[in-house]
């Protein structure tokens, strides 16, 4: 008989592959059935999918639901890619508890407040019109290669302290350490190599963190390597880690944002319009993108005690999967949920997460956003769709596209 750690594996990748093929491109109707039938439902893996606004928030809010377990990782594939990052990962804030997750929260929130982020926005238009200027003389472009992939990249570059020069290295690793953040993503490429990526990021930082000790700036890694001078840094591999995970979830959140977003607007030509003519739009319009197509599916968390939902106990240790992208289309908290509203008001979507964990990163997210399309459509007042059904990447937490073919 094979052991349950084996079984767990062979189940999850079968899964995986499985929703993969079948849901990744449109997993919204899934999510109605989920939110209708089984809004708390529990599979015999010891995991919990929450699909309802209420419950998700429930959980997001309550501090007995901890950071996600990487215990957990424990049953995954040996050739597993996330299994592979874990040990980057256990020093990520994401998945922090207090006190730690408090002191390195208070050491981010710093850096990514709307004032310092603010002073960033001449870089972040610079970063924008240099690739645009790149692909304007072809009339065509695929946003998310030419523009939507290196952007975030090219930015979070310039936040680490990174020189120019070091962007093209910055794009390799995400190519490769993207991937395997997704637990779908990881079971369709089981092969993915990721501990090479994750040796060169770390030399990479000590190198860079060891460069400011002698000679700070006002960049992330200087920041970083005061605090680690004062203490609120523990370690060089915390430090070295921090910043790894902040590329890593910078980039994928805002590249799937600007993909997502243009697609939705492409297929809501009202809107589109709308947004053109109305350029006052873009906050609630990217709110907007942001609740009806998230950037980010899933999160997870782990009950660090029995806990009461919706007059259910999940019991200690259990995790639970917080479908964020369900949420966000419930009916029962956003009217005609199934609809683009780049106007509608009051839009507490779940994107960003809630409570304890919510994105550090989302003033910049948001800044990136509202530069990117402001910049996009205002070039390029033709711009048009050249494949009306465009590839998703086959994966359930980042939901983001393969390309968006864009002629202007």
């Amino acid at each position: 008989m094979p052991s349950s750690s084996t079984t767990f594996a062979r189940v999850s990748r079968v899964a995986s592959r499985m929703y993969g093929r079948l849901f990744s491109a449109n997993p919204y109707p899934l999510y109605k059935f989920l939110r209708t039938r089984y809004p708390l439902l529990r599979t015999p893996i010891g995991f919990w999918i929450s699909t309802r606004y209420d419950n998700c928030l429930e959980v997001l809010r309550d501090k007995r639901f901890l950071a996600f377990d990487l215990n957990a990782l424990d049953a995954f594939p040996p050739d597993d890619g996330l299994k592979s990052m874990r040990e980057a990962l256990q020093h990520a804030i994401v998945f922090r508890n207090p006190p730690d997750h408090t002191r390195l929260r208070r050491l981010m929130t710093t850096f990514f407040s709307p004032a310092v982020v603010n002073g960033l926005e001449p870089r972040i238009q610079h970063i924008v019109d240099y690739l645009l200027d790149a692909v304007e003389a072809r009339g065509s472009m695929d946003l998310i290669k030419d523009v939507a992939f290196p952007f975030p990249i090219d930015v979070l570059a310039e936040v680490m302290g990174a020189d120019d020069a070091d962007k093209p290295m910055f794009r390799d690793w995400m190519r490769t350490l993207g991937v395997p953040l997704d637990p779908v993503i990881s079971a369709n490429d089981p092969g993915v190599e990721v501990r090479q990526a994750i040796a060169d990021v770390q030399r990479y930082f000590s190198d860079l963190a060891a460069d400011r000790r002698k000679h700070p700036r006002e960049d992330l890694i200087s920041i970083m390597v005061a605090a680690e001078g004062r203490g609120d840094l523990q370690t060089e591999e915390e430090l070295v880690f921090s910043a790894m995970f902040t590329l890593l979830a910078g980039h994928e959140t805002t590249m799937n944002m600007i993909g997502n977003g243009m697609l939705a607007l492409f297929r809501n030509p009202d809107a589109l319009a709308r947004l053109r003519s109305d350029p006052s739009l873009i906050e609630s319009a990217l709110d907007e993108f942001l609740r009806f197509d998230s950037p980010v599916q899933v999160t997870f968390r782990t009950a660090s005690e029995d806990i009461e939902l919706s007059g259910r106990t999940i019991p200690r240790g259990d995790h639970v999967v917080v479908f964020l992208g369900a949420a966000n289309r419930d009916p029962l908290r956003f009217a005609d949920p199934d609809q683009l509203d780049i106007a509608r008001t009051e839009n507490h979507h779940l994107s960003f997460a809630a409570g304890p964990h919510r994105c550090i990163g989302e003033v910049l997210a948001k800044v990136e956003g509202r530069i990117a399309f402001e910049t996009i459509l205002r070039r390029m007042p033709k711009l048009a769709l050249a494949d009306p059904n465009p590839k998703w990447r086959p994966a359930m937490s980042l939901r983001g596209l393969q390309s968006l073919p864009l002629t202007f």
